[in-house]
């Protein structure tokens, strides 16, 4: 009995050690990615080097393809692996590395080369972006293992709020790197980013290095062939009626990111917003997902996570219809003082709350959707689960370079009200979805 007291007491122990090892991980993680948002200041970066509004949109295509694509061969590799740390180590190696060697090449031979720097970038960032798919899947497989479903809802929660509030003020050294020019002028501004981005993104990954993963039991001795295990994917979708409804749920709300890189670019050249209020952006943007990170977790962990899915597709949606209302605001103002005695400051808190809200959906599509795929997978399959849905993902991530080609040849309106599509028939999906809290036994069909 004291032998089975003090193993209980151990595991406790670690259980607690791997939550608060995880949620510093998110934290310092969160604060990193704020110095080079996918969504504000890369798109800005790129926007400097080339017109091509392709290449802008290719910015958040590489952020998510190269992350997202990767895990369904990772799922594959390490099916019969009953750990899956070593895979996380090595996808967190080439992430930082990537960093650091865009760091350097940008402070040595950006001002002199853009076209080199162009090409520099997106061939690092794509490895970072990589190296973060070999090591998502891991991660959370191994979250699914050290965590308890009515835990993972704090969990997430707690690494994106202190997270948000750390990305706040990232946010505001970003404003202050980007609007002083004669400090740091282009393209050392951007260099010092990435190495902020580097320092901070390597002390995250080595305190999950630190999470003691306990081992899975497996009924494979060895993996079977690739296609093989491709071939039982359709069988899969067919039989769990329950994961495929998530499926096409997650796929369509995931195209509304068609316009994601633009919210940024449509302030400069449809509202004249200047340069240095990106970082106002960003924080806002931080802001948005801080103020909404415990109202997701005590959503997902006391009523479940379809709620938290639904609501924060719904807010998704609202984002390209107030971008809108605000460029349309713009238009009828003609900078008079009808709406206020700065309208250019107006126009600026106005176009703030797009990435208020921006930030609240894409926390709750994180909480919301990867909690609930970790409860509708069971725990022999769910590196599976995880590796087919964010695989196919990988392919909607494509989409912001047909929004670049919308944009360039019809208009931003055309391509936000797609964006408001998708995301309406992907609520619709969630209709269908039940809650696997409610019924644990619900039939596959």
């Amino acid at each position: 009995m004291y032998k089975g007291r003090q193993q209980t007491l151990s595991s406790e122990k670690f259980a607690r050690k791997n939550f608060v090892l995880g949620v510093l991980n998110g934290v310092l993680f969160s604060f990193a990615v704020s110095f080079t948002d996918p969504n504000t200041v890369l798109p800005y970066f790129v926007s400097l080097l080339t017109s091509s509004k392709f290449l802008i949109g290719f910015t958040t295509t590489i952020t998510n393809f190269f992350f997202l694509l990767p895990q369904i061969f990772v799922a594959s590799f390490t099916q019969h692996w009953s750990r899956r740390k070593p895979f996380y180590i090595i996808g967190a190696l080439l992430r930082a590395s990537s960093w650091f060697f865009l760091f350097l090449i940008t402070y040595l031979w950006g001002s002199s080369s853009p076209s080199l720097l162009l090409f520099s970038f997106l061939a690092l960032y794509s490895l970072s972006c990589l190296g973060g798919g070999l090591g998502g899947l891991p991660f959370l497989d191994i979250v699914g293992k050290i965590i308890v479903p009515t835990r993972r809802g704090k969990f997430f929660s707690l690494r994106l709020f202190f997270g948000g509030l750390l990305s706040i003020g990232g946010g505001l050294v970003v404003k202050y790197i980007l609007g002083r020019p004669d400090l740091f002028p282009f393209p050392y501004n951007f260099s010092l980013l990435f190495f902020l981005t580097f320092i901070w993104i390597s002390l995250a990954v080595s305190l999950f290095m630190c999470i003691r993963e306990p081992d899975m039991p497996t009924k494979l001795n060895r993996r079977s062939s690739f296609f093989t295990y491709l071939r039982n994917i359709p069988r899969l979708l067919r039989k769990d009626r329950n994961y495929r409804m998530f499926f096409w749920a997650k796929i369509l709300l995931s195209c509304g990111i068609i316009t994601l890189p633009f919210y940024v670019i449509y302030a400069r050249d449809v509202l004249s917003i200047p340069q240095e209020i990106v970082g106002v952006f960003v924080s806002a943007q931080m802001i948005g997902a801080a103020i909404s990170a415990f109202f997701w977790g005590f959503l997902s962990d006391k009523y479940g996570n379809k709620i938290v899915v639904q609501l924060s597709g719904f807010i998704g949606m609202l984002v390209p219809i107030l971008a809108l209302a605000v460029g349309r605001l713009y238009s009828l103002s003609g900078y008079s003082d009808s709406l206020a005695n700065d309208p250019g400051t107006f126009l600026i808190v106005a176009y703030a709350a797009v990435f208020i809200l921006l930030g609240m959906n894409i926390n709750g599509n994180f909480i919301g959707q990867i909690n609930l795929l970790l409860e509708i997978a069971p725990s022999e399959q769910r590196s599976t689960y995880i590796g087919i849905t964010n695989t196919a993902t990988a392919f909607v991530t494509l989409l912001p370079l047909l929004g670049g080609y919308l944009i360039q040849w019809t208009s931003y309106e055309a391509a936000f009200l797609l964006s408001f599509s998708f995301m309406l028939a992907g609520l619709l999906f969630t209709l269908n979805i039940v809650e696997p809290r409610s019924n644990n036994k619900v039939r596959a069909h």
